[in-house]
């Protein structure tokens, strides 16, 4: 092999590298940025709203679904995370086998980002009239909060 070549796929593996590493880590950015506004949210709302026994209960049992909801697309997005490296390792560069399995990454995230906000609204229907208020200060602040 030629040193020229030698060069040329040395950095090509490199750059290959580089765009593997970002789109892993943006996908692991993205899992960790909407869990977070749920978690903030549960706890601003339990500090300001006295919840009844039964708003409690509505309440836990929607966590109990969301949890496993996000447990399954969060093994889907492993699962595409796992897929796009193994591309990336049998042929480095922006291959259509790149592609779509940065594609597949990019929906599970995306279906992660929506089940996390269908979530906040199941969450928002389980509380009592009067508390929903209190849910969408709350809610408007953990999303502002993110967003700085």
């Amino acid at each position: 092999m030629s040193r020229a070549n030698w060069t040329r796929m040395t950095v090509g593996a490199a750059i290959a590298g580089a765009v593997g590493a970002v789109l892993v880590s943006g996908a692991h950015w993205l899992l960790q940025s909407t869990h977070p506004v749920s978690i903030d949210l549960h706890q601003e709302l339990h500090e300001k709203v006295p919840l009844s026994t039964q708003e409690q209960a509505r309440l836990q049992q929607r966590e109990d679904a969301y949890q496993a909801r996000r447990a399954a697309i969060e093994q889907r997005v492993k699962a595409a995370n796992g897929k796009l490296a193994r591309a990336i390792a049998l042929q480095p560069g922006w291959t259509p086998e790149v592609e779509a399995a940065s594609r597949e990454v990019e929906a599970a995230a995306a279906d992660l980002e929506r089940a996390t906000l269908q979530h906040v609204v199941e969450m928002r229907e389980g509380l009592d009239a009067h508390h929903r208020p209190a849910y969408d200060a709350a809610l408007v602040k953990a999303l502002s909060d993110g967003a700085k």
